[in-house]
């Protein structure tokens, strides 16, 4: 089952999965119609997936709460005074390419919940931490949760909306897999198998290749920031850099107002032509 198949799932089973997604949902732009609840639920999860993507090539770390974690596990290796040439350039350069520092593996970490309901689930540990971290937050690397504000500003929806989607989707992902249903959940980067009580998290070598450039270490790094430039950067400054910020273009006002028009002429254009219609006449 894919994502499409999920939703259908949810909106066929509306009170074991219950909330604001199960119904069509007024815009935040007057521009833009509702949606039907399945077209709702998949523009959601688009906007999603885009969210947690751009957070991880931030060097930042994603927990969707009931479900999982999106991280990086990282291997330092001591530097190899021996096999450093001179000759292939400076060492802080040899070191950006990675020869000499460490490598980025991105994971996926399931939640406990969902843990519980993967008996087969191999169990094994990414994140070898101290039994004392015992939250996500403590063990991933600059962990953030996903947040649903940017998410439902993307896509034209009250937050709530968002919550209850992500919530349901979820939810239904742990019910699916404790019936015994193989479940292709995909990711731009990744993609999460399940099948018979086991979980299988794949990343793309495009995205493996991405957290392993040289100029990736610059953004996992927060000391080479400036705190003017933390403290002067607005949120609205953040928000058209973003990529949700231009996932989807609302059409203006007076082209929605345009269109309007033209549908409400065509619509009193189909009565003038009904009223036009000879009624026919029963021979006496």
């Amino acid at each position: 089952m894919d994502i499409e198949a999920i939703i259908a799932w949810i909106l066929k089973n509306p009170q074991r999965y219950p909330g604001m997604q199960s119904r069509s949902q007024p815009r935040s732009n007057p521009s833009l119609k509702p949606l039907e609840p399945a077209s709702q639920m998949q523009l959601i999860w688009k906007a999603t997936v885009e969210y947690i993507h751009e957070k991880l090539l931030q060097g930042k770390g994603v927990n969707i709460p009931n479900f999982g974690a999106f991280t990086f596990s990282i291997e330092t290796e001591l530097p190899r005074i021996g096999s450093i040439n001179p000759n292939l350039g400076d060492i802080n350069e040899q070191r950006l390419e990675r020869h000499h520092l460490h490598k980025n593996y991105p994971i996926f970490v399931p939640d406990a919940s969902l843990q519980y309901v993967l008996s087969r689930y191999h169990g094994k540990n990414f994140l070898e931490k101290p039994a004392s971290q015992s939250s996500i937050y403590q063990r991933g690397f600059q962990m953030i949760y996903c947040n649903p504000v940017p998410i439902s500003m993307a896509c034209y929806l009250e937050k709530n909306v968002v919550r209850d989607t992500h919530n349901a989707i979820f939810k239904a992902i742990k019910d699916l897999a404790k019936l015994g249903r193989t479940l292709h959940i995909p990711f731009d980067f990744a993609v999460i198998a399940i099948s018979n009580l086991a979980l299988d998290a794949r990343f793309s070598k495009s995205f493996t290749r991405q957290v392993n450039e040289k100029g990736y270490e610059f953004k996992m790094r927060r000391s080479d920031d400036p705190c003017a430039t933390f403290w002067k950067t607005t949120t609205q400054a953040k928000w058209r850099q973003s990529t949700l910020s231009h996932l989807w273009t609302a059409p203006s006002q007076a082209k929605t107002q345009n269109m309007n028009e033209k549908t409400l002429a065509l619509k009193i254009m189909s009565l003038d032509l009904a009223s036009t219609i000879r009624p026919h006449t029963t021979a006496n």
